[in-house]
């Protein structure tokens, strides 16, 4: 199993309601790629963050979400809102 996560700062004139609906579209995923075996977002109440948390079978179902043309929709939904981005992706 590979285990993805994802931790955004936010800019900092990024709305509550903007983060609402990333989390939202983001957790709107599961159902829609086949690959994802289980997506949970979080907000962070006090510094400006937020997370994302993910299970996959295998590195290929991975990539597959990565590329998958819903979750491209949202990422471009996120990006503008992002000030950085880091990531962790390890097996288990």
């Amino acid at each position: 199993m590979i285990k993805h996560i994802v931790v955004w700062t936010m800019k900092p004139e990024t709305t509550a309601g903007q983060k609402q609906e990333m989390k939202q579209r983001l957790e709107a995923l599961a159902g829609k790629i086949p690959q994802l075996r289980m997506i949970e977002v979080g907000i962070d109440a006090g510094n400006g963050t937020m997370s994302l948390y993910s299970e996959f079978s295998s590195e290929d179902d991975l990539m597959a979400y990565q590329n998958h043309p819903e979750h491209q929709a949202v990422v471009g939904f996120v990006k503008p809102l992002v000030a950085a981005r880091s990531v962790c992706d390890y097996e288990c």
